[in-house]
């Protein structure tokens, strides 16, 4: 496994940086050189043809003015040329008047001369009267000038444009070599300040996922990669101790102080905690007031004296804004390897310790995996290290059981309830890892896993002809999913889902115990016509202001009321006052935990009209419950 160490920065960034650099650079110059090249050369030939053309201008001038006598004198006119030349240059002359024509021919091969007259003859009239010819290696230059009754033929060959191109090639390549070598050093230069930005950033980023921003600490995922890559490089077992420390009721000394003051107070407690520990310590915040301490290669003797000096120092009281505040710490202790050699096993098993050290209102416990209370912690610690592949592998199905009208058997709606199909134990229930997913981080994933698959199964059962409106369970943690009334929204465009065919259940307890931080999210869901349903109504002794402000569409009383309330007359005083007080808000009631024909019948009788339970179906499977839905037209009425 990749540790975010080695997530630094890519071992050859630099390289491949100066490398395309390198490339660019060398490319630059080619481009360069090339187009230098073109232009002098071009503009060279351009200076040849023009000097040609001014050459055969003056011997035409000649040719006019002299006469008869003109053939002699643009002969002694060509030799004092040539021998002006270091080089004497070949030269052919074709001259046409009114008398005739006459031609000079200076050491121009006969081949050539034929083979240059032949492709200037065959030019257009419309063509240029000068130009440049490139043959067998030689270069040749011509140009066809004429007056009123005077034409002319001056063809020569070029030596100086192999002179021009060849002074061109060497500056050129000087200049190309020069740009070369400060395109490298840019290259270079820009290469090492990009890698050293990229560093930088990367660093930033590792700082920002590896450690709290608030204390500056390092944060759990940096111990659990720190700790890997140690067992990595040593190869050797893990042994230590790790101590879980938690403030007690720190939510009621950080709504008493302030939340700026009980921030202050976290830091001031963790640089004490820091302090108290040896060099070779870890300490890391592992939750908003919990912390964790990772002490190598220490025994549960010396691991029991560090809880007592911890102790010893965090009793002393915090002064925060001159006020001394007295706190109170429990502290859970797991041992590796005798406990697990696993760092977030033992996480885990700090927290267990945590809990049974609050369960006997000791400070601090050490995991004891003999009691039967830790063999059922070790099952959680193992559904909590499987929910990731669970939920990747889509080990939850979501079964289904009817909500009936009493009255005649018909099936309304049904409530989708997960349930794990666990590789080894089978099919799990909720109450063994709905916690347990609150509790991961992975509460966001399951909700959004759920709402997905009931809107899906919605869309399968309109298909067949079948409508049934469906609710889903979501806990408060669900709501706080910023997005998740959008995600739900979007869903139900996708597959042309009315919006009324979903429900949203929360359970009362905790939904008043979070409504403030949820409310956004429920009026979200009742803007888009989702409808909402309060689940185990009555267990959470809610006030009739949080009843009306919650603005649901269905109560459901809890079915701890309907089991006995033929015989408990305060359970049946409490089921006739949630139908009251649903009459009064216009909500529909919908009684759980059916169990029998009486229980139907007392319902019926106070006015409940809508049931739900084993007297009509438990939750099934889709496939039967599918079957439900075609094959029976009813179910148990009163």
């Amino acid at each position: 496994m990749t540790t975010l160490f080695e997530l630094q920065l890519d071992k050859h960034l630099r390289r491949k940086l100066i490398l395309i650099c390198l490339i660019v650079a060398f490319v630059v110059s080619v481009i360069y050189g090339v187009v230098a090249y073109r232009l002098s050369n071009d503009l060279g030939v351009d200076t040849e043809i023009r000097y040609l053309e001014k050459r055969a201008l003056f011997l035409l001038a000649e040719v006019e003015e002299e006469g008869d006598e003109a053939q002699e004198r643009v002969n002694e006119l060509i030799s004092l040329m040539q021998s002006s030349e270091l080089k004497p240059e070949a030269l052919f002359l074709n001259v046409r008047d009114a008398s005739g024509a006459w031609e000079l021919n200076q050491f121009m091969p006969q081949a050539t001369l034929m083979q240059v007259l032949s492709e200037v003859e065959a030019l257009p009239t419309s063509a240029l009267r000068s130009g440049f010819l490139s043959i067998d290696g030689n270069y040749f230059l011509w140009t066809k000038q004429a007056n009123d009754d005077i034409s002319l033929i001056l063809i020569t060959s070029s030596h100086s444009i192999d002179q021009a191109r060849a002074h061109i090639i060497k500056r050129l390549s000087i200049s190309s070599l020069i740009v070369f070598w400060i395109a490298v050093w840019l290259a270079l230069t820009l290469s090492s300040w990009i890698a050293k930005r990229v560093e930088d950033k990367n660093e930033a980023l590792r700082k920002l996922a590896t450690h709290d921003n608030l204390t500056g600490l390092p944060n759990r995922l940096y111990l659990v990669d720190l700790i890997e890559r140690d067992q990595k490089n040593t190869e050797q077992p893990l042994v230590g101790a790790l101590l879980l420390i938690n403030i007690d009721k720190f939510k009621e000394v950080n709504e008493t102080l302030g939340h700026r003051n009980g921030d202050k107070l976290l830091v001031v407690f963790s640089h004490r905690l820091h302090q108290a520990l040896a060099p070779e310590q870890q300490l890391i915040r592992s939750n908003g007031d919990e912390f964790l301490i990772w002490a190598p290669h220490y025994d549960e003797i010396q691991a029991t004296e560090l809880v007592g000096t911890l102790t010893a120092t965090l009793n002393e009281p915090f002064l925060i804004d001159q006020l001394p505040i007295h706190l109170s710490i429990t502290i859970g202790v797991a041992l590796a390897p005798i406990h697990d050699n696993d760092i977030e096993s033992l996480i885990i098993q700090t927290d267990i310790a945590l809990n049974e050290a609050r369960k006997h209102r000791s400070e601090w416990s050490i995991f004891d995996p003999s009691k039967q209370l830790e063999q059922d912690g070790q099952q959680t610690l193992r559904y909590r290290s499987e929910l990731a592949d669970a939920l990747r592998e889509q080990q939850f199905k979501l079964y289904y059981q009817p909500k009936v009208d009493l009255n005649t058997g018909q099936i309304l709606s049904a409530e989708a309830l997960a349930r794990w199909h666990h590789p080894q134990d089978g099919v799990v229930p909720p109450l063994m890892f709905i916690s347990l997913i609150e509790q991961s981080g992975k509460v966001r994933e399951f909700g959004r896993y759920v709402i997905r698959t009931a809107i899906r199964q919605i869309d399968q059962w309109q298909t067949k002809g079948i409508a049934v409106p469906v609710a889903v369970n979501l806990s408060p943690y669900n709501l706080l999913d910023p997005d998740i009334v959008s995600f739900t929204e979007s869903l139900l465009q996708n597959f042309n889902i009315a919006p009324e065919m979903l429900e949203i259940e929360l359970t009362e307890t905790a939904t008043s115990l979070h409504l403030q931080t949820i409310s956004k999210s429920l009026n979200g869901f009742k803007e888009i016509g989702v409808k909402l349903s309060i689940d185990d109504f009555g267990t959470g002794m809610s006030s009739l202001a949080y009843i009306s402000s919650l603005n649901v569409d269905t109560i459901k009383i809890d079915r701890a009321f309907v089991c006995d309330m033929d015989k408990n007359d305060s359970h049946l005083s409490i089921v006739q006052t949630a139908l009251n007080l649903a009459k009064a808000f216009g909500c529909t009631v919908v009684a759980e935990g059916v169990e029998n024909t009486a229980q139907a019948k007392l319902l019926d009788s106070l006015g409940c009209h809508y049931g739900q339970g084993y007297y009509y179906s438990p939750p099934i499977p889709e496939d039967k419950f599918t079957a439900m839905l075609k094959f029976t037209r009813s179910l148990p009425a009163v």
